[in-house]
């Protein structure tokens, strides 16, 4: 099977992961044609330094929050990337909050630094917070109080918000923290609006820093951007701009109902874009891959449960929702085969690669740090997808 054929195989299946457009059938994504594949010729602006449409695109994307804003097609990523090399001086420190994606760490470690595990009596003036809100999983951090706190120590505060740029789109979903006092909210668009993937967008609150964060973004971002990307934000912040809740709630009303009649149980979370499954008797992995047997794609699996990342339904979409229904009446759960792989070599060594489950992206066991198998084990008996693992075998000359 090549390439297009497996796309073509998993884009027929019923999508509970991101992008939000959920395989073209949430949002008008099918109005952006693949003509627009255009470069920067006279009439279409510079991504790198924006002075006619792509401006006016940034200008009524800041519009919306107060803020200077900036599209990024390489993914938040970039906006990460651009947004630490921006703040860094040779003196500041930077922390984390939350369960950090792996971009923060890889920003650090291009400045010989590591990210510190976050205490308000170390901060000092011209640090770094690095806040991670919503998690992956749809939770929210309380961290008003902190970062009243730490603008009083004058502290900067970058908030990666990737899976939250669909907050505010009605008074029903959770408040950005991009109203609150900080510094910058990185957005993925294509993770919960409908925009293709890679769609992001840099808020930043003040014009110095702002033409700082430019800077980087020139840098690091690709000096062809896709224009296809660039007019899916587009069509993303229409779609974020005149959205009604209304149908989203009620089929969510009604999905958590056919699930829970199903015998699945269902945990809510602060984004009400989320939900996470589990089944008694049954671990999330073995209910993940049973999903996929029904042709249900998951966002992804943890011990927590399996992650659901609900289409934004509207008036006129073509989300499979009966389909879905069905798929789910016709699920049978069946008891993962695990997969032997000893790794039991590796115990006590020290990594010479980040080892990361991906998704979520968040770093396990850093580079320099001593590897503990029972971090991974059930990582790998499971067949999930870890990235750094592979070169760490290789290193010490395991074979599996």
């Amino acid at each position: 099977m090549d390439l297009h054929d497996a796309l073509k195989n998993v884009s027929s299946s019923i999508s509970m992961h991101v992008p939000g457009h959920k395989n073209n059938t949430i949002g008008f994504l099918s109005d952006i044609k693949i003509d627009y594949d255009l470069t920067e010729v006279p009439g279409l602006d510079n991504l790198h330094e924006p002075e006619n449409i792509l401006k006016e695109l940034n200008d009524t994307l800041g519009s919306v929050h107060n803020c200077y804003a900036q599209l990024v097609v390489n993914g938040s990523t970039t906006g990460m990337l651009a947004s630490v090399h921006a703040l860094n001086n040779q003196s500041n420190d930077f922390f984390y909050i939350g369960e950090s994606h792996k971009s923060l760490y890889n920003a650090l470690s291009l400045l010989n630094k590591r990210p510190k595990q976050f205490d308000i009596d170390l901060l000092k003036s011209g640090d770094v917070i690095v806040i991670t809100s919503p998690t992956y999983y749809g939770d929210l951090l309380d961290v008003t109080d902190i970062i009243v706190k730490a603008k009083e120590k004058g502290v900067r505060i970058i908030v990666d918000e990737a899976h939250g740029a669909h907050f505010n789109v009605t008074r029903n979903f959770p408040r950005s923290l991009i109203h609150s006092d900080v510094d910058v909210v990185i957005q993925s668009y294509h993770k919960m609006l409908p925009s293709f993937t890679g769609a992001s967008v840099a808020f930043v609150k003040e014009k110095k820093l702002y033409e700082n964060i430019m800077y980087y973004i020139n840098i690091f971002e690709t000096s062809s951007p896709n224009y296809l990307v660039m007019a899916s934000i587009e069509s993303a912040l229409h779609f974020y701009n005149s959205y009604n809740d209304e149908i989203f709630f009620e089929k969510r009303a009604e999905l958590i109902e056919h699930l829970k009649q199903n015998n699945i149980v269902v945990e809510t979370v602060d984004d009400p874009a989320k939900l996470v499954l589990s089944i008694e008797g049954f671990s999330p992995y073995d209910l993940e891959k049973s999903l996929r047997d029904v042709h249900i794609y998951s966002e992804m699996v943890s011990e927590r449960g399996v992650l659901w990342c609900l289409p934004l339904w509207h008036d006129n979409d073509r989300y499979p929702f009966e389909q879905l229904l069905e798929a789910i009446r016709n699920l049978t759960v069946k008891e993962l085969d695990e997969i032997t792989i000893d790794i039991s070599e590796l115990h006590g060594k020290r990594a010479v690669e980040t080892i990361t489950p991906y998704p979520p992206g968040v770093p396990l066991i850093l580079a320099g740090e001593v590897i503990d198998i029972n971090r991974l084990d059930e990582f790998v008996k499971k067949n999930v997808k870890i990235e750094g693992l592979r070169k760490n075998l290789e290193y010490y000359n395991i074979e599996v």
